[in-house]
């Protein structure tokens, strides 16, 4: 009998401790609820904790916890994104509403029967300039669009940079000695072979030495080299409008460092230059400025392709 009243003494011992650890099991169930609405309802940034000490509930609200994180990371990215797409679109419809106002104020000038030949003809250039600047922010839209929706890298060949290089300058020679640009090149007697697409190398060499001569007015420095794995291309120009706060900004889309935006600019060329960089492997190395002298440098992988 002794030993009978003793199991049960003990039996009743488990079962009220069992019951207590139940109730306060419960109650923490029912606190991480009330937190887990919380965080839900956006009223608590707090992780949610456990005051008992138990290994499966500590799990569970370990997972609860990252998955909270996650949540409220993927809403500020959300709403980073948002604020970029309606400012991206403000922009775009300010560049497009800017030139497309002064092709018609232009035509109108045109058409004024009053209007001398000689001004007509001035107008009337005027209007066909500013339609091909427009023409050519659209074409950079579209080629962005392109690229966005396009996942895979671009299909990369050996070609040589040097020559390359050379042959962009000697056929925007003209255009660019329009503007009053020169060129300090300074690039090796030998070619410099790389991993990459002919097209796109093109498109960001152009795009490099045109944002430099839209707003150098002067002497542009050019300087090709091979270091260690990669090919490196600076370029260098004088910016005496530019801030150091702009450096950080010059590959998003739309951005512009002249805030009048009077400039012929869309603030899509740079940007084109790192995403057909990214598709191939390559990289912006360097934006600085110093001294009002402002200087980019990207690398591109030589051949045979290395991973930068």
């Amino acid at each position: 009998m002794k030993i009978i009243r003793i199991l049960l003494l003990v039996t009743g011992i488990l079962a009220l401790a069992s019951g207590i650890r139940l109730l306060r099991l419960k109650k923490q169930l029912r606190d991480i609820t009330v937190q887990l609405e919380e965080r839900t309802d956006g009223k608590s940034e707090k992780k949610i904790t456990v005051a008992l000490v138990d290994r499966d509930l500590s799990k569970l609200a370990a997972a609860v916890n990252h998955n909270l994180d996650f949540q409220r990371k993927l809403r500020i990215d959300i709403r980073r994104s948002d604020l970029q797409l309606k400012d991206s679109i403000a922009n775009l419809s300010h560049d497009l509403r800017t030139p497309l106002t002064s092709i018609l104020g232009y035509l109108q000038l045109s058409r004024n029967p009053g209007c001398p030949e000689e001004k007509r003809e001035k107008y009337l250039k005027i209007a066909e300039d500013k339609a091909f600047s427009l023409e050519s922010m659209i074409n950079n839209l579209y080629e962005l669009s392109v690229l966005d929706v396009r996942e895979t890298s671009l299909k990369t060949e050996e070609m040589d940079l040097n020559l390359l290089l050379g042959n962009v300058l000697a056929n925007q020679y003209e255009s660019f000695q329009k503007l009053g640009v020169s060129f300090d090149v300074r690039r090796p007697d030998h070619p410099v072979r790389i991993s990459g697409d002919p097209v796109a190398c093109t498109r960001i060499i152009q795009n490099l030495l045109n944002n430099a001569s839209r707003y150098a007015g002067g002497n542009v420095g050019i300087i090709l080299e091979e270091s260690g794995s990669h090919a490196l291309l600076s370029v260098r120009n004088a910016a005496p409008n530019l801030r150091e706060e702009d450096i950080g900004h010059l590959f998003e889309r739309f951005y512009t460092a002249d805030k009048s935006r009077n400039n012929s600019g869309s603030g899509l060329g740079l940007p084109i230059v790192k995403t057909l960089l990214e598709k191939m492997n390559g990289k912006v190395a360097e934006v600085s400025l110093k001294e009002h002298i402002l200087t980019i440098k990207v690398g591109f992988s030589l051949f045979p392709f290395h991973v930068l």
